[in-house]
């Protein structure tokens, strides 16, 4: 689970978040314990591999202690848990007896299409999008590990932190990529785009270091 070669480690910030979502009509669920589809550990050497973390270690070293990482909140397609709000996925896709929506729910997957499939009517948009809306209890650095897989092929995501952009994201085969961040306590808004490539999306857990 090798994070991609040319992606380069940043520490995001968001000082603002989002706006604290209404009530009525999609209510916000209660806190529960956060279930871990990775483990802290797994993320941390991930973290630690990238190009560009030794700097960022340096100015946060808890960064790499992740024994002392508290769970915020995760999120997959079979639940959510901690403090996570909102999981919506947008311009999936279903392949009857390939990647359909309950062969893809009973994995736990999302999957994503992009080139190829034009003989049974697919448009190639490539518009795959993942957004993970959840709470942060307090102020500090925080890590969001995103869980993806390429299919068929290398794939490439961007992901943001409400307004910030780490960049592109390439990837070949399944991957853990950490990224870092400063938050204030708030409602923030993790996403996933994709730019080439088709992939599943796997998870997204969030810890307070």
């Amino acid at each position: 689970m090798k994070p991609g070669r040319k992606f380069q480690l940043t520490l995001g910030r968001s000082n603002k978040g989002v706006p604290r979502p209404p009530r009525a009509g999609r209510p916000v669920p209660k806190a529960t314990r956060v279930k871990l589809p990775v483990k802290a550990a797994a993320v941390a050497r991930s973290l630690r591999a990238t190009p560009g973390a030794a700097p960022i270690v340096k100015r946060v070293p808890n960064l790499a202690a992740p024994q002392f990482w508290a769970p915020v909140a995760s999120f997959a397609v079979c639940g959510k848990t901690g403090t996570a709000a909102y999981l919506d996925i947008w311009d999936s896709d279903h392949f009857d007896f390939v990647t359909d929506m309950q062969r893809c729910l009973s994995r736990c997957l999302a999957w994503f299409s992009a080139d190829g499939y034009t003989f049974w009517g697919s448009p190639q948009t490539k518009t795959g999008r993942v957004n993970c809306f959840f709470l942060a209890p307090q102020d500090g650095t925080y890590v969001c590990n995103a869980q993806l897989q390429s299919d068929g092929g290398p794939a490439m995501v961007e992901c943001l932190i409400d307004s910030f952009n780490f960049g592109p994201l390439p990837f070949n085969g399944p991957i853990i990529q950490p990224h870092p961040c400063t938050l204030n306590a708030g409602y923030h808004s993790f996403r996933i785009r994709q730019l080439s490539g088709a992939f599943f999306f796997l998870s997204l857990t969030v810890w307070r270091t």
